[in-house]
This record gives structure tokens, C-alpha cells and sequence, in this order.
């Protein structure tokens, strides 16, 4: 038995080598991982190396996450949409994609829809800009005994036997919600796209790292008619909702802009007077009807955050630079004089939650309302 393999992960090829571990380990590593076995020889993108002084379920376990994160790391800068997700696919390779934290049921959706449908992932979901998408069917993460890590299960060895389609594209994209409070009969609420890419850019890897994503999810959620919310307390009760879902012929993806959309014209802004407002530094921004969805890179990744009320207004205004009397001139412009208050204070108060959200930079010299 070869004490090196090659898996298939997100579209990356990585070499798993067990040459340190004993002969049975190396039979249980590849019983593991069977259903993700690269065919054909190449040089692998990364390799994933099991040490020799772990107990072997903890390496196995170990092995997993392993495997995962060199994947992405390979592609953080590739146009996909690495989306911490399960998926499960048709016979003609329409894929639901259910993302949802870790521990909160994706791999136990995953496995029950595994009996009527193609396994693609329980981990993460890869899809590119025309909504196709790479599989990565790594072992299933299971429960056995609460005291020992995770068994590490090939899906084909316990009862997933669903072959995947060589094609795979996007149908629905799911943000899933189980909970014991949950309602006993499962609901399908609507996102739009401000609170799909709230909900979905936490669960988004390297999210900062690829060419305008904000824009590029914005088209695959425009694509797939927007995603949708699942709430459900068993997991029995959402194959009806699923078939649903998935009885879509999905759309071509429309063109994605491949840079910022600019919120407005600012040329004629104050840009150097020392007390004006300035935005920080972002990644990408989405520009919709009455909100603004705004991606900023963080030591940890990347963070969406996404404004209202006011919110769009101040920041269309602080494109270029402005005072504070100049936002509040703005922002009384498009809302109106406040039934109540001081607009002066009011606009005050919301710049400096932006001011502390890391959005927008305090002016270099104090500043009050100029009159």
C-alpha cells in the first residue's frame, strides 16, 4: 500500500502523506478519504503531512482540517467563492449549497440528504463566476463518543452511495438555522442581498483576497433568484423544502464588475481641508437601493458590514473627504430636517458609529457643525 495519495479539495490537489504511520493507519487514512481520491498522477499544490506522534483518531481529525486549509490557502486568490458549506447535488448537477457556522448542522443535513442525493461537500463549497462548481468530498466529521475526536467516515461506507455529476452548478444558496427552538414545521424566509452577504461573508474564506467579491457573490445570489433562510428543528422535516429548492433551472451569471462601484461623484468635496471625514481603507463595496454593503479587510480576514438609515447617505458624502457640516448638509438634503433633534447631533452620533467601526478616519484636527 502507498504511503502517499492524492485528494481533490475545492479544486486543489493535495498530497496526503502518511509515510511516518504504520500500515493500518495508512488503510484507515485512505478508507477515509476514498470518496476524494484524485485519478492520474500530477504534482500536487500542497502537501499535507501526518505526523508520527499522534494518537490516530486525533490525527485523523487533524488530517481534515489539514487538508482543508491548504486547499484554500491554494486558492485564496483565485475568482472562487470558497463558502463554508454543505452541498448536495441532482443527477443532472443542480446543487443546493446550505452554509452555516461550524457545529450547527451541516454535516448532519448533509448525510441525511445524502440518501437521495449526490454528496458534494460538508465542509466547503467552491463556485466560480459562471456558478459552476468543484466538490470537495472529504470524510464526514461524526460524533461517535463524546470523550474522542470526530470519526473521519467516507460517505460511500455509510450509505451514501449517489454518484456525482461530472458537471456541477449552483441552484440555491441556503443559510441554514437548526435549533431545538426552532419551528416544528420548517420556514423558508427570502434574503436580500444585504442580509445574504451579512449572513454568508463571515462563513466566506479569504474573503478579502479575490478580485471585486462583493460583486462576484452579488451575481451568483442575482443568478440563483437570492438566497434564502432555512429554520428548522429536525432535519427529517426539510426534504420537501430542499426538492424545492432545487427544482430550478439556474440562470446564466450575469456580468461582474471587476472593481468598486464608486457611491457617487465627490469631486467637488473638500479633500484637503484637516477636519474633513475620510473613508478608510475597503476592499469592495456594494451599492444597493437604501443600503450600502462595505468590505474591509481585518487582521483576521475580511468583514462586512452594511449601512442603513442614514448610513449610505454619510457615506456617499465622505467619498472624497468632508466636514462634518458638509455631511449633515448632505444627509438633511436626502432625508429631510428630523421630526426631533438636532440634526447636527444626529449626524455627529452616526459618524462617530462609523468612526468606530473602522470606517470612516476622524478628521486630522477637531471639528464641530459649521455655520
Amino acid at each position: 500500500m502507498s504511503d502517499r495519495f492524492l485528494v481533490n479539495a475545492v479544486g486543489a490537489v493535495i498530497e496526503i502523506d502518511a509515510s511516518q504511520r504504520d500500515e493500518d493507519f495508512r488503510a484507515r487514512a485512505l478508507a477515509a478519504w476514498v470518496d476524494a481520491l484524485h485519478n492520474g498522477d500530477r504534482v500536487a499544490d500542497a502537501v499535507a503531512v501526518v505526523p508520527a506522534d499522534t494518537e490516530d483518531a486525533a490525527a485523523l481529525s487533524a488530517l481534515s482540517t489539514d487538508v482543508t486549509m491548504k486547499a484554500l490557502a491554494h486558492r485564496r486568490h483565485d475568482p472562487v467563492w470558497m463558502l463554508h458549506a454543505a452541498g448536495l447535488a441532482t443527477d443532472d448537477g443542480r446543487v443546493v449549497v446550505l452554509s452555516a457556522a461550524s457545529g450547527t448542522g451541516k454535516t448532519t443535513a448533509a448525510r441525511h440528504l445524502s440518501q437521495r442525493y449526490a454528496y458534494v461537500s460538508d465542509e466547503t463549497i467552491g463556485i466560480d463566476d459562471s456558478g459552476r462548481i468543484v466538490p470537495y468530498r472529504k470524510p464526514l466529521s461524526i460524533i461517535e463518543q463524546a470523550a474522542v475526536p470526530k470519526a473521519q467516515l467516507a460517505l460511500s461506507s455509510i450509505g451514501g452511495s449517489h454518484p456525482l455529476p461530472d458537471e456541477l452548478r449552483v441552484a440555491k444558496i441556503v443559510v441554514i438555522d437548526r435549533s431545538p427552538e426552532g419551528p416544528e414545521e420548517p420556514e423558508v424566509e427570502p434574503l436580500d442581498i444585504a442580509d445574504a452577504l451579512a449572513l454568508l461573508g463571515p462563513q466566506t474564506s479569504y474573503l478579502s483576497d479575490g478580485p471585486a467579491p462583493l460583486q462576484r457573490i452579488a451575481a451568483l445570489l442575482a443568478a440563483t433568484g437570492g438566497a434564502v433562510r432555512l429554520r428548522y428543528r429536525e432535519v427529517s422535516g426539510i426534504d420537501g423544502i430542499i426538492d424545492d429548492l432545487l427544482d430550478v433551472e439556474p440562470a446564466p451569471v450575469p456580468p461582474i464588475a471587476t472593481g468598486v462601484v464608486p457611491a457617487a461623484d465627490m469631486s467637488a468635496a473638500d479633500t484637503s481641508a484637516p477636519d474633513a471625514y475620510r473613508r478608510a481603507e475597503t476592499v469592495d463595496e456594494l451599492v444597493l437601493d437604501q443600503r450600502v454593503v462595505v468590505l474591509r479587510r481585518t487582521p483576521t480576514g475580511g468583514q462586512v458590514q452594511v449601512l442603513d438609515g442614514i448610513g449610505p447617505t454619510i457615506w456617499t458624502a465622505t467619498a472624497g473627504g468632508s466636514t462634518l457640516a458638509q455631511i449633515v448638509d448632505a444627509v438633511v438634503a436626502a432625508h429631510g430636517e428630523p421630526a426631533d433633534g438636532d440634526p447636527a447631533s444626529i449626524v455627529q452620533t452616526a459618524v462617530q458609529v462609523l468612526v468606530d467601526d473602522g470606517l470612516l478616519l476622524p478628521p486630522q484636527t477637531p471639528s464641530g457643525p459649521q455655520t
